[in-house]
Order: C-alpha cells, then structure tokens, then sequence
C-alpha cells in the first residue's frame, strides 16, 4: 500500500498521466490525471481512449493493484489528449472546472468518497458505482435516494427494463469505485429525464 501512495504522489506532483489498475485485473486498466489522495482513496479524472475528459473517479487505494507511469501506452495517450485540446474536444463536461470546485471542498471531515457521494446527492447528479456490491464487480448506474450512516439507498436504471425501477441498498464499504461527471452517467442522466423524471429528486 506505502508503495502505491507514493506512484500516487509522484503523480500529483508531476501531474503525469498514468494507468491505474485495479486487483484481479490484469489486463485492463483506467488511464487519468491523479488530483489528490486521502487515507483510503484517491480522486482521479479519468481519461478515455480518445483522449476525452471522461470523470471524476474516486478508488479505494486498498482495491488497487499498482499505478504506473511513463508506458508507450501513456505515451500515445499524451498525444491523443492533446489533439482532443487542439481539436476543442478534450473537455466537452466541464469536467475541469468540476474538479476545481471538487478540490477546494474541505474533505478533511469527509473522504474523498463521500465527498463526491455528497456533491452527487445534493446536486442530483447520476454517478456509477462499482465494486463488492451483490455480486464483486457489478456495476450500477443511477442516483441516491437517500443517505445513511454507513449506507445510501440506490436507484439504478436497467436501459434494457425501464418501467422497473430498481433500487438497493449500498454500504460505503462496499463500494470500491465511484464516478460522475461522465459519458456514462450524462447518458443515463438523459434517459432518467426522458423516461422516469418523476423519479429523479
């Protein structure tokens, strides 16, 4: 763990793109800019692989297998993403000035999970949670209902059954990934809106 904190401040301050891979995940991984880390977690935004602002993402430190930096992979990336900047798609959520308003929040009385927790439910914000929730590596996409001591309850949307409207009820501990501000949750966000917005705070 000592070793990853410190590839996640070497990040920080060299603000290096980096792949960032996840227990008993070989292969794939997650490619962002690392903004800042607390005890347990670290806020990322996220990359995707046309070099487009895709999140912020907060990971359980204790989920992650390794960071790495300075790859032929990252490499490419560097130049993709600034095409995306040359191009004017780089930054098509606003996801930078989310960031900024992210990290002046005072996240020493809160993590910085149930900081963006937090900042999703009070602006009804759609975000995508992942991690040991039911099943270990399910993924849900939806909105919090309501906030609890130690967890939230958790309407999701199954794009492929809209007239159900699921929810469960998800520990804190469970979740190892968080993300908003995203292509995926600005789809389902516009789903919501389009087939359920009686359901939506």
């Amino acid at each position: 763990m000592s070793a990853i904190r410190d590839d996640l401040a070497k990040a920080i301050k060299n603000k290096h793109l980096v792949e960032i891979y996840s227990k008993g995940t070989n292969e794939q991984f997650s490619v962002g800019y690392i903004l800042q880390q607390d005890e347990k977690f670290v806020l990322v935004e996220a990359i995707n692989v046309d070099g487009e602002l895709d999140g912020l993402v907060v990971f359980r430190k204790a989920s992650l297998a390794k960071v790495v930096m300075g790859t032929d992979y990252l490499k490419s990336m560097t130049t993709i993403v600034s095409l995306a900047q040359q191009r004017g798609y780089f930054d098509v959520w606003n996801t930078e000035r989310l960031a900024a308003k992210f990290l002046k929040k005072d996240t020493k009385k809160h993590s910085l999970l149930k900081t963006l927790l937090k900042q999703a439910f009070k602006h009804d914000q759609v975000i995508q949670l992942s991690g040991r929730i039911k099943k270990h590596g399910d993924s849900y996409t939806g909105f919090i209902h309501s906030e609890h001591k130690k967890y939230l309850e958790f309407n999701y949307v199954d794009t492929f059954e809209l007239e159900k409207r699921p929810q469960i009820a998800v520990r804190y501990a469970e979740i190892d990934e968080a993300s908003l501000h995203s292509f995926e949750t600005f789809n389902i966000t516009a789903v919501i809106e389009s087939y359920m917005p009686g359901d939506f705070h």
